[in-house]
């Protein structure tokens, strides 16, 4: 059996690459349209990063069960995966639409926002009310940027909202794993 802290380590380490390939896909959307650069980034930005990063995810959830089995059992789990599947529609619509983008992107922010409290619900800290905070103000500032920006805004938003503290997270929980090895 995989130990507790071992287990909440790695997936926060998933949680933090997936952080870092949503960076990297909207930082490349931006950049696409921006230039208008000749090439189709569904297909060449977003479904090989999210095929290969799933499929690795897969493997992952198979080989954990523990987690799966702990994540199927949140009590709002249904309005969670309801509230996901719809920015992932609103990111879709985004990724699409020649027009009105800012606005899929600050919807999709605003329902991170309600995520992050739905997954904490009664045991809400400060730190998840300033990650709900945070993505109603990224929310904010992506309704007020033009259309290509807001994707570069977004991006930027996922990897300081989601990224750096997952990363800070995980290196903090394995340096404190070695500190105890090593005593």
């Amino acid at each position: 059996m995989i130990h507790s802290s071992n287990t909440s380590s790695r997936s926060i380490f998933i949680l933090a690459l997936w952080s870092l390939l949503f960076t990297k896909c909207f930082t490349l959307e931006y950049l696409v349209r921006q230039y208008e650069a000749p090439i189709n980034s569904l297909s060449y930005v977003w479904a090989l990063s999210i095929a290969m990063a799933g499929v690795a995810t897969a493997v992952y959830a198979n080989i954990q069960s523990e987690v799966r089995t702990k994540l199927l059992k949140h009590p709002n789990f249904l309005v969670i995966l309801t509230l996901g599947s719809f920015i992932v529609i609103l990111v879709a619509k985004s990724l699409l639409a020649k027009d009105g983008v800012s606005h899929s992107l600050a919807l999709a922010a605003t329902g991170l926002s309600i995520i992050q409290l739905l997954i904490h619900g009664k045991n809400l800290k400060p730190r998840s009310i300033g990650i709900s905070i945070s993505w109603f103000v990224a929310a904010a500032a992506i309704l007020n940027t033009a259309q290509p920006l807001a994707f570069l805004v977004f991006a930027i938003s996922i990897c300081i909202i989601s990224f750096l503290p997952r990363f800070a997270q995980f290196v903090a929980l394995r340096r404190g794993k070695l500190d105890s090895q090593a005593s």
